[in-house]
């Protein structure tokens, strides 16, 4: 009975062990697994959070300061801005050549996703806004906004043009959205029979999200395009 009793325990003792190192593996491979979905996807914005951009519809470069998590900067004529992280009781602000655009002030609530176009004339620089949210509209499709910042124009957006469209009847001032199969394409924006440059749209996958801009006039308008991406986490200085 004796025999039996120190073969129980020496069992129980290696089982113990085994649970033990079973219990440590597992550990060691959920941390690992969530460094890699940190790796992933990286740090995330607060989901208070609200967001702004901007981008330079005119035809000289803009230095360019926005409240938030983005960094100053000089914005090319056609070139945007990442999102700027907006935490709350942070003022929507957009800074430019260091005078602050009041036309580009407004309240934000959290999940807010504000764009701004800069404009120049012999008065100084403009500002237009428009805001929206920026949830993803289907997983397993990439995401395509679009933006018309051409006065007295209803924008249209195609397949080169002829093929089929995009977005139709798109006003000025507004933007809309949809999901589309990624697929590659050249895009063309449209103000009555008023064309612009073919742009070609970028590899994308799904779950990715892309902007486009039609900017410029009702006789020569001009498309261009960015991926949405946030600037987040914030630089450090």
């Amino acid at each position: 009975m004796k025999r039996i009793s120190i073969i129980g325990t020496r069992t129980r003792a290696a089982m113990t062990a085994l649970w033990v190192a079973a219990t440590a593996a597992t550990a060691a491979t959920a941390h690992a697994a969530a460094g890699d979905v940190a790796s992933l996807y990286g740090p995330q914005p607060p989901d208070d959070a609200a967001y702004l951009r901007v981008i330079n519809v005119s035809a000289q470069p803009a230095r360019v300061a926005l409240s938030g998590s983005e960094a100053p900067q000089t914005l090319a004529p056609g070139v945007a801005t990442r999102f700027s992280v907006l935490t709350p009781d942070t003022p929507a602000r957009v800074t430019v050549d260091g005078k602050v655009l009041a036309d580009a002030a407004g309240d934000v609530h959290a999940g807010d996703a504000v764009t701004v176009s800069l404009a120049r004339d012999a008065k100084g620089w403009h500002a237009t806004r428009v805001a929206g949210r920026y949830g993803r509209i289907d997983g397993l499709k990439a995401t395509l906004r679009a933006f018309n910042f051409v006065p007295g124009c209803s924008a249209k957006i195609s397949v080169d043009g002829a093929g089929p469209t995009v977005f139709a009847q798109l006003t000025s001032g507004a933007q809309d959205a949809r999901a589309i199969n990624p697929v590659s394409a050249k895009l063309v924006g449209q103000c009555g029979t008023a064309a612009s440059a073919p742009l070609p749209l970028p590899s994308l996958a799904a779950g990715d999200s892309y902007t486009l801009f039609v900017y410029g006039d009702a006789g020569k308008p001009v498309l261009s395009g960015v991926r949405d991406a946030l600037a987040w986490p914030p630089a450090v200085h």
